[in-house]
């Protein structure tokens, strides 16, 4: 179930990422997601058993407040979901910031993460397309 949330899971930050893959609709920015440890550091192996993030940057290239939730899927290779998170907030105009997501694996195997925002607080549209992003548990 979506939990919304006016604080974000475990980390916030403001930054630039430069060559990055975006989903993008209107105003606001969603970037492809990148592994990090519980430290906020970028993660190259995912070990089961072990917490690891999915980190991505949200931008809000309008010139108004915008509001969204942020959800992240996991899905096993059955396509079974084994996460879902999100959180909501408020993103001022020309504003970026990172936005996180733990989970930790129980076996290893071929995952699927998937990430979106959804227009306001509540369920409802999309702000932009589903990001897909495969990564192996060893």
């Amino acid at each position: 179930m979506l939990r919304p949330a006016l604080v974000f899971s475990f980390l916030i930050a403001t930054f630039c990422i430069f060559g990055t893959v975006y989903a993008t609709s209107g105003d606001l920015t969603l970037s492809l997601p990148t592994t990090v440890d519980m430290s906020g550091h970028q993660k190259s192996e995912i070990i089961a058993g072990e917490p690891v993030g999915f980190s991505s940057i949200i931008t809000n290239h309008g010139t108004t407040e915008k509001r969204f939730t942020y959800v992240v899927l996991m899905l096993n290779q059955a396509k079974q979901i084994e996460l879902q998170e999100g959180l909501s907030a408020s993103i001022g105009s020309s504003q970026s910031f990172t936005v996180a997501q733990s989970w930790t694996p129980k076996e290893s195997g071929t995952y699927t993460v998937q990430t979106v925002l959804l227009n306001g607080y509540l369920l409802s549209s999309r702000i932009t397309d589903v990001i897909e992003t495969k990564i192996t548990v060893k």
